[in-house]
């Protein structure tokens, strides 16, 4: 029987220079800053698809207590309307303004057959000739939600660290369980593809209970890098418009619950202001105003 394909194609199209983005859910996609960022440039761009690795080999869905690796199901009045499997795609987006594409990669983190994952990325990668890969991460974070998060890198080479370095994006240190994106940098380091894994500091506030599922102020911060490291151009006010509702739920919050408020204030003071720092300080009445409109919006999409 021959061996199945990691890589199945949609399209051969003729691309110029392309980059990749990828992102993976699962561990390292704290605030879905990574597969966040993917769908905003999916929904911007409207790339069209390239391949998929196909997942019955790289995934286990009886794992305990991830319910979240299961195929997703729907069942009306007893029939099955819907069964969908993870998937990992590949879309590609032909630039109309500048001699180079761009490749999109969103999936789920395997669980096993790491190598045989990889290779299947790295194969598409030299076959379409990309030179540089972004990889996303969002890593759970104290830093307040008022702050702007930091972006850290994990590079294959010193040149695209300084580089990246040049952009506000610092070099990370770290010494534990690895995962699948240094997997990737580390066999990037023996192929002619420069390769950095951008990690945005997502807020958490463990204290509290509080993990934020979905945060577009990490996303934001990935998205504003990748926009000047691509020279896409790209319009980012619905980030912009997601973040300050976000911001005034937070701060509607902290206004109703003085723990969490003093909390907050205390780790300001490890984590000053910068300059990239784009939101305003809101006032009592203003949070309260915003937080009032935010739910006015939410209620009328519904």
């Amino acid at each position: 029987m021959p061996k199945k394909s990691n890589l199945v194609y949609a399209a051969h199209p003729v691309l110029r220079e392309p980059k990749m983005v990828l992102a993976l859910d699962g561990w390292v996609d704290g605030g879905e800053a990574a597969t966040g960022s993917i769908r905003f440039l999916r929904r911007k761009l409207r790339p069209r698809k390239l391949a998929e690795i196909p997942p019955d080999r790289f995934h286990i869905y009886q794992v305990p207590g991830q319910l979240s690796l299961r195929p997703y199901s729907r069942v009306v009045e007893g029939l099955v309307s819907e069964f969908r499997p993870p998937r990992n795609l590949f879309h590609y987006w032909q630039n109309p303004e500048a001699e180079q594409d761009l490749i999109l990669f969103q999936g789920t983190e395997p669980h096993m057959l790491w190598d045989d994952y990889t290779e299947a990325i790295l194969n598409l990668a030299q076959e379409f000739g990309v030179r540089r890969m972004y990889m996303l991460g969002g890593v759970l974070d104290k830093t307040p939600h008022t702050r702007e998060p930091g972006i850290s890198s994990v590079c294959s080479n010193a040149e695209l660290r300084d580089e990246l370095r040049a952009h506000g994006i610092e070099p990370l240190d770290y010494e534990g369980p690895g995962g699948i994106r240094t997997a990737l940098v580390h066999r990037c380091q023996r192929l002619p593809i420069e390769m950095a894994v951008l990690h945005a500091r997502v807020t958490y506030y463990p204290e509290f209970n509080m993990v934020i599922t979905h945060n577009p102020k990490a996303i934001r911060a990935l998205v504003r890098k990748l926009n000047r490291l691509l020279g896409l151009g790209l319009d980012l006010a619905d980030l912009d418009r997601e973040t300050r509702d976000f911001e005034a739920r937070m701060s509607y919050f902290a206004l109703q619950n003085r723990e969490f408020r003093t909390y907050v204030e205390a780790l300001e003071k490890e984590y000053p202001t910068s300059a990239a720092d784009g939101a305003p300080e809101l006032n009592p009445d203003d949070a309260v105003q915003a937080a009032e409109e935010f739910l006015r919006g939410h209620s009328r999409d519904e």
